[in-house]
């Protein structure tokens, strides 16, 4: 049996665990801003790219268009974000951060950046870029 065989279903285990415990901490650290990691990641991509479509946030968050107009409602419900006309298509909106949006965002990040240094503090910073280049290549191009 290949390498692949016998270590495909232990590296698949823990890359679901390590994704429960990630998820977990995340939105414990999370919750006093009133956001979860699904929200989190919707305020992140407008922050990065700007106002955009919510076609384009489903295809740059690889997430389905149901999932991603309930997010879009629960975010526009706290007051994070708003829907504008796009011009000359009247069918089109447009997600933009509104101020609390990016308040809400610039908490977020220093909240996601000392959960992420509590998860990975048993790894030195070589490991960490390993296991970065190592996923990069996993979940590239399809």
């Amino acid at each position: 049996m290949s390498d692949v065989g016998v270590l495909g279903p232990q590296i698949g285990q823990l890359l679901r665990l390590a994704h429960q415990r990630a998820a977990r901490t995340f939105a414990e650290a999370l919750a006093p801003l009133g956001i979860d990691g699904r929200l989190f990641g919707v305020l992140s991509a407008l922050g990065r790219h700007g106002p955009a479509t919510q076609a384009s946030l489903v295809n740059a968050l690889d997430t389905d268009k149901s999932a991603m107009l309930r997010t879009v409602d629960d975010l526009e419900q706290r007051g994070f974000v708003e829907r504008r006309p796009v011009p000359g298509d009247r069918r089109a909106r447009i997600i933009a951060l509104t101020p609390d949006g990016r308040k809400c965002l610039t908490a977020a990040e220093e909240i996601a950046r000392h959960a992420a240094a509590e998860l990975f503090s048993a790894m030195s910073a070589d490991e960490m870029i390993v296991m970065r280049d190592s996923l990069v290549r996993f979940v590239g191009p399809r």
